[in-house]
């Protein structure tokens, strides 16, 4: 565990920060004595994770704010602004998905779930650098991306824009340490939220498990400890790199059979195997 005084001084913007992951960092980083400015598009689970974070004696604050939507982008930073007066910390984590075979994505789906990971997020991190970070000539931007990073069947309109963000984070490396702004992206694993047992069933987890090395599902926890400690003086320099936290999952590969080839269709007029020479 760090020191309960390790972000003292810091402010934190977390996006989706009511549920799972983003209220897992949004806590941590209020461990560590941060303020943090919790934003997302549901008041509710907001104002827990802000009554939480203050049960631990540190401050926080709700933003109502649809990321899509740039001038909601400009109210949450100015917000956070008018409250904390800076910000040092921003952890892109809200996003979406939904799973499909990639032959049923439509471009409309497609544009979607890019629009929320992708533009969404360069919209706070825009913000949020020039307004901040670039002044105070410091700070650290984490985006989220996806393990395997190699991509993953029924979601690859995500696992796509989850890897424009691993670029985002070092290309933004090469411009911005100049500013003393670190960027970083982190690609967790199948992580076991309280979402993900409401949605799925037992023998659906257990079988993802069987596919990490390290025998378990990961836990908000494993995540969020992860992202305080990177946000830390003893990571300063650390940049520009994808850091996974997944059990060993992209270094061991999918894990699981590949699904059967399917019979071609007689009389296509496309070739099978067996037919080409």
């Amino acid at each position: 565990m760090l020191r309960d005084d390790v972000h003292r001084g810091k402010v934190a913007l977390v996006t989706g920060g009511g549920t799972g992951l983003g209220r897992a960092i949004a806590l941590d980083l209020a461990r560590g004595g941060a303020d943090v400015v919790v934003a997302g598009r549901r008041p509710e689970p907001l104002a827990q994770t802000v009554r939480d974070i203050e049960a631990l004696g540190a401050r926080a604050v709700a933003v109502e704010v649809d990321i899509r939507e740039e001038e909601q982008v400009a109210d949450m930073v100015t917000r956070a602004l008018a409250v904390f007066g800076r910000i040092d910390i921003l952890v892109n984590n809200a996003g979406g998905q939904f799973a499909a075979p990639a032959e049923d994505i439509s471009v409309k789906g497609w544009r979607a779930v890019h629009r929320l990971a992708v533009e969404g997020s360069w919209s706070v991190t825009s913000a949020v650098a020039n307004r901040a970070m670039i002044p105070q000539r410091s700070g650290v931007v984490f985006f989220m991306g996806f393990s395997p990073r190699r991509g993953i069947a029924s979601v690859v309109h995500a696992a796509s824009a989850r890897a424009a963000l691993e670029n985002l984070a070092s290309g933004l490396s090469m411009e911005w340490s100049r500013y003393g702004i670190r960027t970083l992206c982190i690609a967790p694993g199948t992580i076991e939220t309280p979402g993900m047992v409401e949605n799925y069933t037992e023998e659906a987890r257990a079988g993802w498990a069987a596919a990490v090395p390290m025998g378990r599902l990961g836990v908000a926890e494993d995540v969020s400890q992860v992202v305080s400690f990177l946000s830390t003086a003893a990571a300063s320099y650390i940049t520009g790199a994808t850091i996974t936290v997944d059990g060993g999952v992209d270094a061991w590969g999918a894990g699981t059979p590949a699904p059967p080839v399917e019979a071609a269709v007689q009389d296509s007029g496309v070739a099978t195997a067996g037919e080409i020479r």
